[in-house]
């Protein structure tokens, strides 16, 4: 595959400005974007990062264009599975923001479609180009994992106030997928054990949440919390045989425990205290919206390396169709009057 130079955008918007970035500080020309409203504050935002690409307004004409080598495609969350079947048909290498569509079935019918182009379609999980990401995969190559715990906080009146209310029902595909596929790409395969839904009250709802366990493929037991505005930290932590703990949160940063230390009690804290003894710690390159400048330094040398894959993207709306169907639904309870 000969290096791409030339990409056009279908989107403007936020993780469109990004990947422009991305793309201008590696060389490569933004000679075209599809947005609605070439007056718009969001054209303005993108243009800061791509001054020499021209606006148009028909998506089709923009992956017919002859003129460039690759597309990046990050339309809004409703519109994006109105086009998917057209982009997997599309011969030219594309860079697909998630969510491509919102449910496994949709994407299952498309891919029993023919005339597909999927081997040279880059899905935007970034987080799998973290070196944090790297290095907890290669402990885990080395075994001993005895469980995993993992946190994802949505926070459901931000999405709300940025998208509106019909996007609560289609959380967890949008944002909580980010984190669903890096736990495919670390574990494999995982399996639903028990679930609990929860749907959250408030203004915001119907926003349902997910308490659980799942397994790996080789059984280690892995629990699961999705929730709304949950003021623990997002997460993905690991317990090891050697007495290692690793944490990825937030995703950005692995952090290494062994051990803690014993703090005696003292004037100001009259218990005593055990705090974990940090060991190694590594962060992402964050010059750069974290993980987009490798995800498109794959994408443009034709070298997706651990980026996902058509297969990875259904596989993770697999996943949450497993998680949302094997549950058990907890019931309100209301303290006596």
């Amino acid at each position: 595959m000969m290096p791409i130079v030339k990409l056009g955008f279908l989107g403007a918007g936020i993780a469109a400005c990004h990947h422009a970035a991305a793309a201008t500080a590696l060389g490569a020309e933004v000679v075209v974007a599809c947005t609605r409203n070439g007056q718009s504050s969001r054209w303005s935002a993108f243009q800061h990062h791509a001054p020499h690409a021209h606006q148009v307004a028909d998506g089709q004409q923009l992956l017919d264009d002859p003129h460039i080598d690759a597309v990046v495609a990050c339309m809004s969350w409703d519109v994006m599975p109105q086009w998917a079947e057209r982009l997997l048909r599309c011969p030219k290498p594309i860079l697909i923001e998630k969510p491509i569509t919102l449910d496994a079935g949709h994407l299952k019918r498309i891919i029993a479609a023919a005339n597909l182009h999927p081997h040279n379609k880059l899905f935007g999980y970034n987080r799998r180009y973290y070196e944090p990401v790297a290095k907890l995969q290669q402990r885990l190559k080395q075994g001993g994992l005895k469980g995993v715990s993992v946190v994802i906080s949505e926070a459901v009146a931000d999405h709300v106030r940025r998208l509106g209310a019909p996007i609560v029902e289609h959380l967890i595909p949008f944002t909580s997928a980010h984190t669903l596929d890096l736990l495919l790409h670390l574990f494999g395969a995982l399996q639903p054990v028990a679930m609990g839904a929860y749907a959250e009250r408030g203004a915001a709802a119907p926003f349902v949440a997910y308490n659980g366990l799942l397994k790996t493929r080789h059984g280690v037991p892995l629990s699961l919390s999705i929730n709304a505005d949950d003021p623990s930290p997002i997460g993905v932590r690991c317990l090891f045989d050697d007495g290692t703990t690793w944490h990825l949160s937030p995703l950005e940063t692995l952090t290494v425990y062994q051990g803690y230390e014993v703090r005696q009690p003292t004037a100001q804290h009259k218990t005593r205290r055990y705090t974990p003894k940090q060991i190694h710690q590594w962060q992402a390159d964050a010059s750069l919206k974290p993980g987009f400048k490798e995800q498109m330094a794959a994408f443009l040398a034709g070298n997706y390396g651990p980026g996902a894959s058509l297969n990875d993207a259904l596989q993770v709306l697999e996943l949450i169709d497993a998680i949302q169907s094997n549950v058990w639904h907890v019931e309100h309870r209301h303290p006596p009057q």
